[in-house]
């Protein structure tokens, strides 16, 4: 898989970003469940630290989304086979303007 910017980083900025995330949401129930901090602050870090996971998986996907699409889109196309009758009279054309050149030179 690439993505847009180099996927490898990508993924793992959002491998840690979801870590967090999932200790801070852990750390506000807890404290919450133990009447340590006040039920609207536990339930803001709970939707902020939401938030920040759900945006970096969406970032996570575009960026492969882009990355591929770019890939198609600027990646170089396979030639067709050349006839061979053109192919010969293609390489004659160019061997005689080799050979004009080379004249005109000396």
């Amino acid at each position: 898989m690439k993505g847009y910017l180099p996927h490898p980083v990508v993924k793992s900025v959002v491998f840690w970003i979801l870590t967090l995330c999932i200790l801070c949401v852990t750390a506000a129930s807890v404290f919450m469940v133990w009447d340590g901090i006040e039920k609207e602050v536990a339930g803001s870090l709970i939707e902020t630290a939401l938030v920040l996971a759900a945006g970096s998986v969406v970032f996570l996907l575009v960026n492969l989304a882009f990355g591929s699409l770019f890939r198609e889109w600027f990646s170089p196309r396979p030639s067709q086979p050349l006839d061979p009758a053109f192919a010969e009279r293609l390489q004659r054309a160019k061997d005689s303007s080799r050979s004009e050149t080379s004249r005109k030179a000396e």
